[in-house]
């Protein structure tokens, strides 16, 4: 019928809201590849959009034509997918998402927009001074979805540390209470490997934020298709790989260490530190799309941002 598609968490594959018809992924890939160029404009995320440079160089707007009804699409440069503000049909910047920019898996959505509502009530519910507004139906209807690009990180940690620990055991008689305690040095030295640490590339998400919902089973991840996008918002990266080095270091030194120190803990009274060193070895770097539920509101003024993990279900708030 010529509509737009979207992919529904539920049945995991393409459905038309008006005519009802639904396709799965090889499906539609396998149409796409059989198409010639000028008859692929059937499906919208194989369409390339045409793009109209604002006249302010300094913009960091972009207009596109909207396939379906010839609107204006007003995004961002990072934008890869978005819906018409007219028809509301999704639309694809395939562009965006193509050549070096193409993610190497993508995670689909496993929850629906209902299922983010009811979680954002249940976060709510109970709150006696939680404004009676707040949770409105209108506020609600806010709640958007969207693919966060993130950057995995492997990386291998050789870990040599030690520490002074103590184990104290007390006993009494008739007269006196006895205490006796032990003293340690103790040495350790291990290796640990880390899959996929994950690194949010986006500037519009704040790091601890996106942490606060993960972790993403990866056992989901499967080879990226602009399919996944229809019905979603979407941004391609705009943190670079070596801007996020560091930072997946420091998360991999820190669990490292919290990983020996328990180790050395052990069912001592006390333990503390004397010495540690940690080396790491950088790996591979995967580029993958992540499923997030968004609501960003405000109130009185002030903003408070909500995410639910699309994946699981997790979901962290201001």
């Amino acid at each position: 019928c010529n509509a737009g598609l979207h992919f529904g968490s539920d049945a995991q594959k393409l459905t038309c809201e008006y005519c009802g018809n639904t396709f799965d992924i090889d499906t539609v890939r396998a149409f796409n590849e059989s198409q010639k160029p000028q008859d692929a404009e059937e499906f919208q995320w194989e369409q390339e959009q045409t793009e109209q440079f604002s006249e302010d160089e300094e913009s960091t707007l972009r207009a596109f034509q909207c396939p379906s009804c010839g609107g204006e699409i007003l995004c961002d440069e990072n934008t890869a997918a978005s819906f018409c503000p007219y028809c509301e049909n999704p639309t694809i910047m395939p562009t965006r998402l193509s050549g070096g920019l193409k993610p190497d898996g993508v995670i689909p959505f496993k929850t629906g927009k209902e299922d983010a509502k009811a979680a954002f009530l249940r976060l709510c519910k109970g709150k006696p001074l939680l404004p009676r507004g707040f949770t409105s139906e209108q506020r609600l209807e806010k709640i958007t979805g969207m693919y966060v690009p993130f950057w995995l990180y492997d990386c291998a940690a050789d870990f040599s540390g030690s520490y002074k620990a103590t184990r104290i055991h007390t006993w009494s008689d008739s007269k006196y209470e006895y205490t006796k305690t032990d003293h340690f040095l103790l040495k350790r030295d291990a290796a640990a490997d880390f899959v996929g640490i994950p690194m949010d590339g986006s500037t519009k998400m704040e790091d601890a934020f996106m942490e606060s919902i993960e972790p993403f089973d990866y056992k989901q991840l499967t080879s990226f298709d602009m399919a996944y996008l229809t019905g979603y918002l979407a941004d391609k990266y705009d943190v670079s790989v070596q801007d996020c080095a560091e930072r997946a270091d420091s998360r991999c030194e820190t669990s490292a260490v919290e990983l020996m120190e328990q180790d050395a803990r052990g069912d001592y009274t006390s333990c503390t530190v004397e010495s540690r060193n940690v080396t790491l070895h950088r790996g591979k770097v995967h580029y993958a799309l992540m499923p997030v539920w968004l609501l960003s509101t405000k109130w009185n003024g002030k903003s408070f941002l909500f995410a639910m993990n699309g994946q699981t279900g997790k979901l962290g708030g201001d």
